[in-house]
């Protein structure tokens, strides 16, 4: 029944989305490893580099760890530490970052669901004023298997909550292919509408995103 809802939606995300977007196009590539220390606890990371201007320019990158708790098959506690440098012009800036997340996933019919809601303890190293953000992401991954490479499609949505400024800051929305080529591994290849506030304005970005898992 959701069969037809989600490759719609993801054709209509492919083919609308940038058409309703600036020219500016960038990329967004992250790395994530994830171990497990016994039955319920577990260390994960997670790494990020991203470009803008049309993959030239290399704005933005992160690295960090955390501790995590399964409490249930579903649920799990997160909480960690990141260290972000950013360059919003000229000069890279510092951002320390800590946060608390909680994760679910679950299965529908085949449909893999996850949801996963974050706060973000934001330290700019006197660069700009301090903040707290939350962030909340859904992901749905569909059952169905394309091409002998048995890639899966999926669905994303992330919207980004300022504290400090009351406000939303940005909302991310993509689509894009999964694969698991072995056990352990998992690949990510999508796009990306960045929709972002600088100021009172809000910009567009198309983004190239690539992930890769690693489970132990």
């Amino acid at each position: 029944m959701l069969r037809p809802f989600v490759a719609i939606a993801c054709l209509f995300s492919v083919w609308t989305l940038p058409m309703q977007a600036q020219t500016d196009w960038g990329s967004s590539h992250n790395l994530l490893v994830k171990a497990k220390l016994d039955e319920n606890w577990f260390i994960i990371s997670r790494s990020n580099m991203a470009t803008r201007d049309e993959f030239r320019d290399q704005h933005f990158w992160y690295a960090g760890a955390g501790l995590g708790y399964q409490l249930t098959k579903e649920w799990s506690l997160r909480a960690g530490y990141r260290h972000a440098q950013f360059r919003p012009v000229d000069k890279w800036l510092k951002e320390n970052r800590t946060y608390l997340e909680g994760y679910y996933a679950n299965r529908f019919e085949g449909f893999r669901f996850t949801s996963r809601s974050r706060f973000e303890f934001r330290d700019y190293a006197d660069a700009r004023t301090d903040d707290v953000r939350f962030r909340n992401e859904f992901v749905l991954e569909a059952p169905w298997k394309w091409t002998p490479l048995a890639l899966q499609p999926y669905l994303e949505e992330e919207v980004f909550y300022s504290f400090e400024n009351e406000r939303i800051d940005m909302n991310w929305l993509g689509c894009g292919l999964s694969w698991r080529p072995m056990d352990g591994v998992k690949l990510k290849l999508g796009y990306r509408w960045n929709y972002y506030r600088v100021g009172n304005d809000f910009r567009n970005r198309n983004t190239v995103v690539t992930g890769m898992n690693l489970f132990f």
